[in-house]
């Protein structure tokens, strides 16, 4: 079963730039805190489920940063809480989401590959065959220190 549906992003990321102790300084706030950069867009694309597997896909927009990707949004019925998303286009990743967990991806921007590890905070999953929302709360590291933190907020509805 597919179906035709509209989809919500909300990604507010907040970036996290470590500084060794002798450079700590009274910016240190501001650096390691700078305001947040809040993307919210909506888009069509498919929710599909078949064989206990529910797929959402959807092509990024110039909004993102990743125009011209294909975003795909995996989980079973039975593990929600376990969440992968694909990437395909000019950049390139699978990261797996699942509370409490931590796992390694390469993340492929088209210039180069680097290892990111992902740690999930929070994964509130309640999308359903209809539709629902999707909340993951997570942290980015590069080559081991934390580079960001992210909300991502992906509500689903069919579209009428």
């Amino acid at each position: 079963m597919v179906k035709k549906v509209k989809i919500y992003l909300r990604s507010e990321q907040s970036i996290k730039l470590p500084l060794p102790e002798d450079e700590l300084s009274e910016l240190e706030e501001e650096l390691i805190s700078p305001e947040p950069f809040l993307t919210e867009v909506e888009s069509e694309g498919e929710l599909e489920y078949r064989d206990g597997v529910v797929t959402i896909t959807y092509m990024e927009s110039a909004a993102t940063g990743l125009e011209n990707c294909i975003t795909t949004v995996s989980f079973t019925d039975t593990e929600p809480g376990r969440v992968t998303l694909y990437r395909a286009g000019p950049v390139k990743t699978a990261l797996m989401f699942c509370e409490g967990q931590r796992y390694i991806s390469i993340y492929d921007t088209g210039f180069g590959c680097y290892e990111v590890g992902i740690y999930t905070e929070k994964c509130d999953n309640a999308i359903g065959t209809d539709g629902g929302e999707l909340a993951i709360s997570y942290d980015v590291e590069i080559r081991g220190s934390e580079a960001e933190h992210t909300e991502l907020l992906l509500k689903v509805r069919e579209l009428q």
